[in-house]
């Protein structure tokens, strides 16, 4: 299968640990983050690129409550119907990428990474907060690489690091593409400069591809540059 699970590595440079699964031939980063760590405790998935029975078993005895999906392509979304399926856990998106993920989408490269249709149980505005059990992710919508992208921000805590989910948003040295349908380049610097310029330098960006980095690092080479 073309969306099977590559690695799993876990993260713990920020205030909270992030288990990170490297998924598919576009090497999706997908992303489990949860209010500890004991038997039960709160988690959510942050784009499901594919192989739901790998993050389920990296899941473990965590309890799944929100799938987030950052935007509406194909490679970020072909484990969520199997995962939404089988844990019951809500579906998270913005208002505007959410009417692409309850159509569905027909794949790009052939059956494999078709998307059927999925409900979004909660449907996300800008500033939104998303609670999980004691932690509070802020929901930032950053259109450019699709109508409704979105960012989720943790502020950091206990002297360590906040953490950004961005999606394909921004990427270690780069942002995610403008020329897609529904991306816009004037979007995507009005994001970058309003939405993440303002966080802290020392904020770790969990990307949907390829490695990690932090505002910090970003600012100057791309935030301000483009």
């Amino acid at each position: 299968m073309r969306a099977n699970c590559k690695r799993v590595v876990t993260d713990s440079n920020g205030c909270v640990p992030v288990t990170i699964l490297v998924i598919g031939m576009m090497d999706n980063n997908c992303f489990i983050v949860s209010d500890g760590r004991d038997e039960g405790a709160p988690a959510l998935v942050v784009d499901p690129a594919g192989d739901p029975e790998a993050i389920k078993k990296a899941l473990g005895w965590l309890d799944l409550q929100y799938i987030v999906c950052t935007h509406d392509h194909n490679d970020h979304l072909v484990g969520l119907p199997a995962l939404a399926k089988t844990t019951g856990a809500k579906v998270v998106s913005s208002v505007a990428d959410s009417k692409i993920i309850e159509r569905g989408q027909g794949g790009y490269f052939g059956d494999w990474d078709a998307v059927a249709p999925v409900h979004v149980d909660r449907k996300v505005k800008d500033g939104e907060a998303i609670k999980l059990g004691s932690l509070e992710f802020e929901v930032l919508l950053t259109p450019g690489h699709t109508k409704g992208g979105i960012c989720l921000y943790l502020k950091g805590f206990d002297g360590k690091p906040g953490i950004l989910f961005s999606g394909d948003t921004l990427f270690r040295g780069a942002t995610g593409r403008v020329d897609f349908e529904g991306g816009s380049e004037r979007e995507m610097r009005e994001s970058l400069r309003t939405k993440l310029a303002p966080l802290p330098d020392s904020t770790i960006v969990y990307p949907g591809h390829e490695g990690l980095t932090t505002i910090g690092m970003e600012r100057r080479r791309v935030i301000q540059a483009f």
